[in-house]
């Protein structure tokens, strides 16, 4: 606990006239004092933290003192009347000053009485910041490889921006297999039990799946695995994962084109407005609106993860990346490590951020995770978010 040692004695003087005539053998009339208050008038101590000092007084006629205190604070704070023991009634919160002037510097003033007379002392006592766990969440993950990286990415960056109870179980399985509806369908498999063991167990705060979903009926996978959710967890939030389309150089083994023919060939002018129209009228109106219509008190929103992707895509083509990318080739140097299209280290890092954004409401251009590039991937991350549909956010 930081002091700062300023004194201050509160001293009466008493003077007494001697009147004419009197004899000088006469016994003076005892004359009562003030107590005298001595100690520290400035304190700081860490947040979380009730106990303040023991105040002390003295008095020259040995009365008994008694300690009240009064002043613009003193409705949040203790004093034993007879100890002196000053505290905080509840411990406070540097983040959430409630003193006067929300400053985090709280001011009261002791009165020291015996009886007769009293003397006053004003104090301060300031609050120190203190960096604190943040608490975190726990979660439930399912999906594909497309959907992994960022959710074992989460687990690292939540840990150091200090979220120190997040904790996730990631169920995956590849391709179309990591889709919501056939891990519903495929009800005898491990991942499928996997899944409803942990829901099961009625601690889920966040129950994120990937967005891939039957074209037939787009909501049935979601549907089902939410209505399982709520039986034992009736607070649980769910989020979808938006991933980007595969194959950006085509499919070499089917009909899937590369990405610019993909979108001409659906009237599109490029990948990014195809993928912008696909999470406005497929995941949100189709998808994430009828869940809610379905499911009116539990928060349903989207995390826009693809466009880390689609974004670091493009800022290569255009030589805007601070570092030596290629556009295949290395997990670590790489925007794709192979044809479907799966994620490099500086789309996996971008995307997590994005999830820490989104999940976490983490400030991305303060936040000081090293990503391990020169790009700055952070304010990347964040525009992302900027320009994210607000009415399918989180935070």
């Amino acid at each position: 606990m930081k002091q700062n040692y300023g004194y201050l004695i509160i001293l009466v003087t008493v003077l007494v006239g001697c009147g004419g005539g009197g004899s000088n053998s006469e016994t003076p009339e005892q004359v009562n004092t003030a107590p005298q208050l001595i100690g520290l008038i400035d304190f700081a101590i860490d947040e979380n933290t009730s106990e303040i000092t023991t105040i002390e007084a003295t008095d020259a006629e040995g009365d008994n003192i008694t300690y009240s205190i009064e002043g613009s604070d003193s409705g949040l704070m203790t004093i034993g009347s007879v100890s002196g023991e000053l505290s905080f009634i509840s411990p406070p919160d540097y983040e959430n000053p409630q003193d006067n002037n929300q400053d985090n510097v709280y001011e009261v003033t002791i009165i020291a009485s015996d009886g007769s007379l009293s003397s006053s002392l004003g104090i301060i006592v300031s609050i120190n910041d203190v960096l604190e766990g943040m608490g975190g969440s726990n979660m439930l993950l399912i999906g594909n490889s497309f959907f992994r990286p960022y959710a074992e990415k989460l687990d690292e960056m939540a840990i150091d921006a200090n979220f120190l109870d997040h904790k996730s179980t990631i169920v995956i399985r590849g391709g179309e297999n990591g889709r919501a509806i056939n891990f519903w369908n495929d009800s005898t498999s491990e991942e499928h039990v996997l899944i409803k063991s942990k829901l099961d167990q009625g601690d889920v705060d966040f129950f994120g799946m990937t967005s891939g979903s039957d074209s037939e009926n787009r909501t049935e996978g979601f549907k089902a695995w939410i209505e399982y959710a709520l039986q034992n967890n009736p607070n649980v939030t769910i989020f979808i994962s938006l991933a980007p389309f595969d194959f950006p150089n085509g499919d070499p083994n089917g009909t899937r084109p590369n990405w610019d023919t993909f979108a001409a060939e659906n009237g599109f002018s490029s990948i990014q407005e195809m993928f912008n129209t696909y999470i406005n009228d497929i995941v949100h109106n189709e998808i994430v609106d009828q869940l809610r219509i379905d499911f009116p008190s539990t928060k349903i929103f989207t995390i826009p993860t693809g466009w880390a992707t689609f974004n670091l895509y493009q800022m290569n083509i255009d030589d805007l990346l601070l570092d030596q990318i290629d556009m295949f080739g290395p997990r670590e140097t790489s925007i794709f490590t192979d044809e479907k299209g799966h994620q490099g280290d500086i789309v996996r890092e971008t995307g997590g951020l994005v999830w820490l954004n989104s999940i976490y409401g983490v400030h991305l251009r303060t936040n000081d995770y090293d990503t391990g590039f020169s790009t700055d991937l952070h304010t990347i991350a964040e525009d992302i978010m900027d320009l994210h549909d607000a009415d399918y956010k989180h935070q």
